[in-house]
C-alpha cells in the first residue's frame, strides 16, 4: 500500500507550520495500519515551504514505480497500479490530470505537486480514493481520510496529536447500509473526491472538476454489431492484463461458480498468463464444485480453503467480533461494516491477485438484479437504497438520507441504477474494501481498469444487464467453459428472450441452485455472537454506548431490532466501536476466538 498526503498553504509563500508535519508523522501509525518496521517514506517540499507531498509505503523495494516520480518540474505519487508503467511520464507532463487519468489504463489515483500548484485525480471508479479538507490556513489532500482529517485538525488547533471530530449525521448511511452512499466520510470536514474528477490548488484557491462519463450507445440490433461490442470489451480486458505476462509468480485468482470470476479465468487463459485458482468454502458447496470444474477445463491448479472448525467438526471457529471490528476500522477507516470479510494485516506479498468483485459493472451495475425496469420500480429501488432501515434513525438522520436520495430520484430511466452502482457501490464500498487488500496484497482488478470501465459505460446498460455481453466474451476467450453450469440463476438473456423449449431446458440444466441460501454464521443469530454485538451498542440501562450515536440513531428502535437483522447489528457495532475507541491504538485487542455451532 502507498499513502500520499499533500498540504498546501492558502497564502502563497507562507511556509507550512511545523505542527502539520509533526501531526502527519504522529498520525501515520493510525492511518496506515501495517507493521511500522515495514514502512519506508519519502517527501518533497517546495522552495518556499508552502507546499509538501509526503508519501509512505510498505511495499518491498523494486515493486512497481518509485514511491515518488519526478519530471517536467513536477513530482507525483500514485496509489494502485498503471497498466503501462511508462504512462507515468504523461501524467507528469500534462497540464491537467482529470481527463488523462480516465483515459489511462490501470486502477489508480495520482497526487502531483510543483512549485506553483498541486493536483490529484481519481479514475472512472475512484476505487483508489482521494480525500480532501480545508482549513483557514491550509488545503489537505490525501489517500487516507483519517490522515487528512488529523493533519487538517492539527493546522486548526496547533496540536501535534489532535482529537477526532466526527461527522455524526453522515454516519446514518453506515448504520443503514454498512457503507457510504455519499461523498462523506466519518470525519468532519473530509470529503471523497467524485469518480473521474480532479482537485487542484493554484494560488491558494481550490477547484474541483468532474470529467463527464462516457455516453452509452443504443443496444446493438444485429449480430455483427453485437460481435463488434463484444470484441471491443474483450480487447480492453486483454489490454488490462497484458503487463501480467511478465509476472514472476502465477496470478492467484479467487474463483467461484458465478459469472464474474469465471470471466477472469477465461481472460487469463486467453491472454496466456499463468494463474492458479482457489475457492473458499465447504467441499459440497456449489462454488467449490463448479470452480473446480472451471479450473479443470482450463488445465490450472485449484485449491480449496476450508473454514476453520473445532476438533470435533461441530463448531466454526471465527475471530471475536471486537477483533474483527478493530481490523475493519483500521483497514477501512470506518467506511465499511465489520459484517464484511476483511483480511487481517500481513507482510506485503507482491504476487498479483484477482477476484470477481466489481464485475457487475459489466452487467449493468444495480440493474443486474433489478427485474422490473418500469420507471416507478427503478425509483422505488433508489428510494430503498437510501431509506432501508430508516426506522432506526432519528428525524435528522432520515432527513439526511432523503436529501442524499433526491438527486438520484430525479434521473430518468434505468441508467440511474448503473451510475449509482459505479458512484457508491464501487466508489465507496469497493474502495474501502480494496484498501484492506492493498495493505498486504497486490490486487489487479481488470473490471475496474479505466479503459475497461470506459468501454463498458459506452455500451447500453440494458444490454449489459442481459449478460449477453459477458457471455459472448467468455465464449470467445474459453469455449471449453460453455457447458459448465453456473451457480444461481441462468444467463439472463436466456430467461428474458423466451427462446425455444430446447434452449430453455438447456439453460436450466446449466445452473446449479442450492436448496435455499447457504448457512452464513454472520447472518444467522447465535446467542453468544448476538450478545457481544448488542452489548457493544447498548448498555445495561438501554442507553447507546457511543457518545454522539444518538444524533442519528433512536435507541428504542435499536433495542427492538430483532436478532434476524444481524447485518444491521454488525453495522451498528462497527459505528459504535469506532465512536468509542476513536482509533486509539492500531494493536488488535487480545480476545479469544468465537465458536459458532454448525447446524446439522
Amino acid at each position: 500500500m502507498r499513502v500520499h498526503l499533500m498540504v498546501v498553504a492558502r497564502r502563497t509563500g507562507v511556509p507550512l507550520p511545523s505542527v502539520v508535519f509533526d501531526a502527519a508523522r504522529q498520525a501515520i501509525s493510525r492511518a496506515f495500519p501495517v507493521a511500522a518496521a515495514t514502512v519506508t517514506s519519502d517527501e518533497w517540499r517546495s522552495a518556499a515551504g508552502d507546499t509538501a507531498l509526503l508519501s509512505w509505503s510498505n511495499e518491498p523495494e523494486g515493486h512497481g514505480l518509485p514511491l515518488l516520480c519526478s519530471g517536467d518540474g513536477r513530482v507525483a505519487g500514485l496509489t494502485g497500479h498503471l497498466a503501462e508503467p511508462a504512462d507515468v511520464a504523461r501524467l507528469l507532463a500534462v497540464p491537467h490530470l482529470g481527463e488523462t487519468v480516465t483515459r489511462t489504463g490501470g486502477v489508480f489515483s495520482v497526487f502531483r505537486a510543483s512549485e506553483t500548484e498541486v493536483r490529484a485525480a481519481t479514475g472512472l471508479t475512484r476505487a483508489c480514493p482521494v480525500f480532501h479538507a480545508e482549513t483557514p490556513d491550509v488545503h489537505v489532500i490525501g489517500s487516507r481520510a483519517l490522515l487528512v482529517h488529523l493533519v487538517a485538525r492539527a493546522a486548526e488547533t496547533s496540536s501535534g496529536r489532535p482529537g477526532i471530530v466526527w461527522d455524526l449525521t453522515a454516519l446514518e448511511s453506515m448504520v443503514r447500509a454498512g457503507y457510504f452512499l455519499s461523498d462523506e466520510t466519518p470525519f468532519h470536514g473530509v470529503g471523497a473526491l467524485p469518480p473521474a474528477a480532479e482537485i487542484g490548488v493554484v494560488g491558494g484557491r481550490r477547484t474541483v472538476t468532474e470529467i463527464p462519463l462516457p455516453e452509452a450507445r443504443a443496444t446493438p440490433t444485429s449480430k455483427r454489431a453485437a460481435r463488434a461490442q463484444i470484441d471491443e470489451l474483450a480487447d480492453a480486458l486483454l489490454a488490462a492484463v497484458r503487463p501480467l505476462r511478465n509476472t514472476v509468480e502465477p496470478v492467484r485468482l479467487s474463483l467461484t461458480g458465478g459469472r464474474d470470476s469465471r470471466l477472469l479465468a477465461a481472460l487469463l487463459h486467453r491472454a496466456d498468463i499463468p494463474f492458479v485458482t482457489a475457492t473458499s468454502g465447504h467441499d459440497d458447496s456449489p462454488d467449490v464444485v463448479l470452480a473446480g470444474r472451471v479450473a479443470q477445463a482450463l488445465g490450472v491448479r485449484h485449491s480449496v480453503a476450508r473454514p476453520k472448525r473445532s476438533d470435533d467438526g461441530t463448531e466454526l471457529v471465527v475471530p471475536h467480533p471486537h477483533v474483527r471490528g478493530h481490523n475493519v476500522l483500521f483497514a477501512c477507516e470506518g467506511m465499511i461494516s465489520a459484517y464484511e470479510n476483511i483480511p487481517v494485516a500481513v507482510r506485503f506479498d507482491p504476487t498479483p491477485r484477482m477476484s470477481g468483485h466489481g464485475g457487475e459493472i459489466l452487467r449493468g451495475g444495480f440493474l443486474h438484479n433489478q427485474d422490473d425496469l418500469d420507471d416507478r420500480a427503478v425509483r422505488r429501488r433508489i428510494d430503498g437504497l437510501f431509506t432501508r432501515n430508516a426506522n432506526l434513525l432519528t428525524d435528522q438522520g432520515r432527513q439526511h438520507a432523503r436529501a442524499l436520495a433526491s438527486p438520484w430520484r430525479d434521473l430518468d430511466g434505468p441508467g440511474a441504477l448503473d451510475r449509482l452502482y459505479l458512484t457508491y457501490r464501487v466508489g465507496r464500498w469497493h474502495a474501502a474494501s480494496r484498501a484492506s487488500l492493498l495493505r498486504g496484497q497486490n490486487p489487479v482488478p481488470p473490471f475496474l481498469d479505466n479503459l475497461v470501465v470506459g468501454t463498458a459505460l459506452g455500451i447500453d446498460p440494458l444490454w449489459r444487464r442481459s449478460e449477453a455481453l459477458i457471455h459472448g466474451v467468455i465464449n470467445a476467450f474459453a469455449p471449453s467453459l460453455r457447458d459448465i453450469p453456473l451457480e444461481g440463476r441462468p444467463w439472463r438473456f436466456t430467461e428474458e428472450r423466451r427462446p425455444g423449449l430446447w434452449a430453455r431446458l438447456r439453460s436450466r440444466a446449466l445452473v446449479t441452485t442450492p436448496a435455499g441460501k447457504p448457512w452464513n454464521w454472520r447472518t444467522k443469530p447465535s446467542p453468544e455472537l448476538t450478545r457481544l454485538l448488542r452489548t457493544a451498542i447498548i448498555d445495561e440501562h438501554g442507553e447507546l454506548r457511543a457518545d454522539g450515536l444518538a444524533h442519528v440513531v433512536d435507541a428504542a428502535e435499536v433495542a427492538r431490532l430483532p436478532d434476524s437483522r444481524m447485518d444491521v447489528l454488525w453495522h451498528l457495532h462497527t459505528v459504535s466501536t469506532m465512536l468509542t475507541d476513536a482509533f486509539a491504538t492500531p494493536d488488535s485487542p487480545d480476545l479469544p476466538s468465537l465458536r459458532i455451532p454448525i447446524p446439522c
